[in-house]
């Protein structure tokens, strides 16, 4: 009974903490990212508290304690659980206390070019075709799973494949979700009519059957929630039957990756034709999914295995990730690899190591609250972007301010699952890449003196949106970026042309 006593006060003070921190910044990427730490740290929990004291809970995570480790109700899960949430919370507290009050200030949009964005993504996309076309081939030759292959025939070109096939989506899932919302858009305009749409639907489509090929969920999973984030964020009421649909239809595709990831590529037409109505159980996939157990039993090893600290060690590591795996193949290896030797894990399988139990074998207890406060810093350094934004800020400055959110809690999900090596991840596949792939094809709208002019017009047909924040506020009229406080010029013309 005692733990359903703790996780149910942990979840109680999670939830307080996620609206207290939706109602001071109204982003509702915050709320997703709270569901997303929630998930990969104590979701499994409740399931395997059923299970251990006699009762049923029907979920499918048994194989894992085979080849991992046996799990038991005792001091040790008690403790682990006990770590999970202050982690979290810790997190949470640090956003709450460094986020400056007030209403967010409002980025001007920014122009968006869907064909330098789009050739930049399809020529990603196929340079990790050609990095991984050997994998491929071999996979069809062996009559055997790429997904197996690639992930067990690993060489250092593996990770750059990886990058790409990010830079390939999440660039473009923005312009998708910029396109779709139309002029209603208010971080970035489109430039450019909707026969772009066909050209995203084709990079969508092309890599998507590449991802189920390789039975790749992360990169698709990354790029919907970006995407989606991205057109929440956009438009003022956006339509949220459509956006459940959207989520709806990317998750059974995840869900369809999962289904046929262990087909032989050369059978991989044929069973998808033939096995396509099979996978119709999205509902079980959602809530039945081994991804909330594997990690989530990382710091019941570690506490059971009484695994000893490696101090800093993932900070060296992180230091020394600099330099590419290709130039320098025996690099120090993650945390993780140590992870798995000492609970005595079988060796050769993928398992996922919780981010707090990675702070704890570098620092010990005190390290999971200070995993949770570097998290929380970066979190509200992420969300906070918008508020450094000011009239000189550059292109760069301007993108990461509109993006940084979105970003932030799509990357969520691998970085939970990871080390405190994962930032040097973050850094280069959720923010530079899209940070420069993004800078290809956006530019900072200048002002259309024209339009300032026509006070008629613009008072008319497009009222001119104010704000009380001050000299620093911005006035969007018909897409025009302007100071609020008027120029000599036009106090003269709105003396002289009264409508």
């Amino acid at each position: 009974m005692e733990y359903f006593v703790l996780l149910t006060a942990a979840t109680a003070l999670i939830a307080i903490l996620a609206i207290a921190l939706y109602r001071r910044q109204r982003d509702l990427s915050v709320l997703l990212a709270t569901s997303a730490l929630y998930y990969w740290s104590l979701y499994g929990a409740w399931f395997v508290v059923i299970d251990k004291l006699g009762g049923f809970s029907g979920k499918n995570y048994y194989y894992l304690e085979s080849k991992m480790f046996p799990v038991a109700l005792d001091g040790h899960y008690m403790i682990s659980l006990v770590l999970y949430a202050g982690f979290i919370v810790a997190a949470q507290l640090t956003v709450l206390v460094t986020l400056t009050r007030g209403k967010q200030r409002q980025v001007p949009p920014l122009m968006l070019r869907h064909g330098p964005l789009l050739a930049a993504s399809f020529l990603a996309g196929l340079a990790s075709l050609l990095i991984i076309r050997d994998k491929l081939s071999l996979a069809w030759a062996l009559n055997a799973s790429a997904y197996y292959v690639t992930r067990f025939q690993y060489d250092q070109w593996f990770t750059l494949h990886q990058v790409l096939n990010r830079a390939a989506l999440i660039p473009a899932s923005i312009g998708l979700a910029t396109l779709l919302a139309g002029d209603r858009s208010r971080n970035f305009v489109s430039r450019g009519g909707r026969y772009f749409l066909g050209g995203y639907l084709a990079l969508i489509a092309g890599m998507g059957a590449f991802t189920l090929i390789l039975g790749n969920k992360n990169e698709m999973f990354v790029a919907l929630l970006t995407g989606v984030l991205a057109y929440l964020s956009a438009v003022h009421r956006p339509n949220l039957f459509k956006v459940a649909a959207v989520v709806v239809a990317g998750m059974w595709f995840l869900y369809a990756v999962d289904f046929f990831r262990g087909v032989a590529l050369s059978d991989m037409q044929r069973a998808v034709t033939e096995h396509f109505e099979d996978a119709n159980d999205l509902g079980a996939f959602l809530t039945s999914s081994n991804e909330s157990y594997a990690a989530h039993f990382s710091m019941y090893g570690v506490l059971a295995a009484n695994v000893e600290p490696q101090f800093g060690y993932s900070l060296y590591a992180l230091i020394c990730s600099v330099v590419p795996r290709v130039w320098w193949p025996d690099r120090p290896l993650d945390i993780y690899y140590y992870y798995s030797e000492s609970v005595g894990a079988i060796q050769g399988q993928g398992y996922s190591l919780h981010h707090a139990t990675a702070w704890y074998l570098n620092f010990g207890y005190a390290g999971v609250l200070l995993g949770g406060v570097v998290l929380g810093c970066v979190w509200s350094f992420c969300l906070r972007a918008r508020d450094r934004i000011r009239p000189n800020s550059g292109l760069l400055a301007r993108i990461f301010a509109a993006i940084a959110p979105w970003v932030f809690t799509a990357y969520l999900p691998p970085l939970i699952r990871a080390g405190p090596e994962i930032y040097k991840g973050f850094v280069l596949e959720g923010i530079l890449i899209p940070l420069a792939v993004l800078a290809l094809a956006c530019r900072i709208r200048k002002p259309d003196w024209r339009a300032t002019l026509d006070i008629r017009t613009t008072d008319r047909q497009h009222p001119v949106r104010r704000s009380t924040r001050g000299d620093d506020d911005l006035i969007h009229a018909e897409g025009v970026v302007e100071r609020s406080r008027p120029t000599v010029l036009e106090r003269g013309v709105r003396s002289v042309w009264r409508p």
